[in-house]
């Protein structure tokens, strides 16, 4: 009876653990992202490519800016999914979140020249509308 018993349970360890190995990808990396907490813009670079960093108490956050004249809304997904972040081509500031998780781009506001990328880093850190359409954005990339 006691053989029984332990091939019972030796049979319904290892399911358990067969069944995870397959619901979960290896590597897999699980982060909370709440808009609800404000940031810390870390940095910014308005030069080449433009990088902005936001540090919240769950993690940092990084993406890049671009300017463009499609979309009007704020929190709308921009048309061209291709933005040259390396060149201004328009008044409107566009911002896509690149870590922990890729979104698309999301229009934060107007911008002059160079202040697209602080805008993108101000709006992560500082709003949380922003947050919320960034952080709800990363499940509609393509």
């Amino acid at each position: 009876m006691q053989k029984l018993w332990f091939g019972l349970f030796g049979i319904i360890i290892t399911t358990g653990a067969f069944a995870a190995d397959l619901c979960v990808r290896n590597d897999a990396m699980v982060v909370a992202l709440n808009p609800d907490y404000n940031g810390t813009l870390q940095s910014y670079n308005a030069v080449g490519v433009k990088m902005w960093s936001v540090v919240f108490p769950y993690g940092t956050v990084t993406g890049i800016a671009a300017d463009a004249n499609d979309c009007t809304e704020p929190g709308c997904v921009a048309a061209d999914q291709n933005l040259n972040p390396a060149y201004g081509t328009g008044q409107r500031c566009y911002c896509k979140m690149l870590r922990p998780a890729l979104s698309p781009w999301i229009f934060v506001g107007r911008s002059f020249w160079a202040e697209c990328t602080r805008n993108c880093g101000y709006a992560a850190a500082d709003l949380a509308n922003f947050r919320r359409w960034l952080f709800s954005s990363i499940n509609t990339v393509d």
